[in-house]
């Protein structure tokens, strides 16, 4: 079960929300890609919604989840680059047997993207999440919003 703060600056969700109300969302009826989805949709602050951002070239993202995943990369190599897009450069490439850890994912046009670390080479990267081997939920890449 998910816990996600949401404080609402309108009626929505069917109902109004008080500030700091928490939305509970079940994993055994939701995937984690709809779990991301709502996720994105609800979070607010101060009032105010958050769009989410893709990382510019050269920004990194935060450690939120900290999760080792063994042959991260799926079926083929992927770059990791400096940001949420293929436009940034790419200082790195996961191979389909590297293991990586996975710190958090962004939102970029229509793709999420994972910022990670390979544990054989140390590099951290942003990887398209499509590029990424399946979790056991069916899901891919990290499940843990960098917040931006």
């Amino acid at each position: 079960m998910k816990k996600l703060l949401v404080v609402m600056f309108a009626c929505g969700l069917a109902a109004c929300m008080a500030e700091d109300d928490t939305v509970e969302v079940d994993q055994a009826v939701m995937d984690d890609e709809t779990a991301k989805e709502l996720a994105l949709e609800i979070e607010v602050s101060k009032g105010m919604a958050i769009e989410p951002a893709s990382a510019a070239c050269g920004r990194s993202g935060p450690n939120r989840e900290n999760r080792r995943v063994n042959d991260a990369a799926s079926p083929n190599a992927a770059n990791q680059r400096s940001g949420s897009s293929t436009g940034c450069t790419a200082h790195g490439v996961l191979q389909p047997s590297d293991d990586a850890i996975y710190y958090c994912y962004t939102l970029a046009g229509d793709f999420t993207w994972t910022y990670l670390q390979s544990v054989r080479t140390g590099v951290r990267g942003w990887v398209r999440d499509d590029l990424l081997r399946l979790n056991s939920n069916g899901s891919r890449g990290s499940i843990e919003w960098c917040g931006f």
